[in-house]
């Protein structure tokens, strides 16, 4: 297997179930990162689009993996969020330095984080959908508005 973006990076789903990350976004399944926050009114806007999409997405197989990266205030705020208002997906452990280096490859975080992550050349706030392959490369970095506009139709479009 070649190297990954998430290689050797241990998520967590709501069950606390583990996944090592290169195993997400192989075997022609899409991989998104999905960048929120539950005190953000627009991540909680979004989230119903992303829950419903994940889960047409994977009714009759699955074709999405989808890693949250939050910019909750804590672990405990993190955690209550994933488990009570996101999909049967992965999350990036609150702990460790992953999140702050995606945040930071990708351009997206808060913006009441932008001062903590410098160096960061910012591109979009949350919520943001970004589609990698697993190697990192970006498939599209307005997945968001294609979920909310397209549906499940985007899929085939990342895939």
């Amino acid at each position: 297997m070649s190297q990954t973006l998430l290689q050797g990076v241990t998520l967590v789903n709501a069950q606390g179930d583990a996944i090592q990350g290169e195993e997400l976004g192989q075997d022609g399944k899409a991989l998104a990162l999905y960048f929120a926050a539950d005190w953000c009114p627009d991540c909680r806007g979004f989230q119903p689009a992303l829950n419903s999409f994940y889960k047409a997405a994977n009714a009759s197989r699955e074709q999405l993996d989808v890693v949250f990266i939050g910019s909750d205030a804590s672990a405990a705020d993190q955690l209550a969020h994933f488990k009570d208002k996101q999909g049967p997906w992965w999350m990036v452990p609150f702990e460790g330095d992953v999140r702050t280096q995606l945040k930071r490859k990708y351009g997206v975080c808060a913006g009441a984080e932008v001062r903590a992550l410098q160096p960061i050349k910012r591109k979009g706030g949350i919520p943001t959908l970004v589609v990698i392959r697993p190697d990192g490369e970006v498939v599209d970095f307005q997945a968001a508005d294609k979920v909310e506009r397209d549906g499940v139709k985007a899929l085939a479009k990342w895939q």
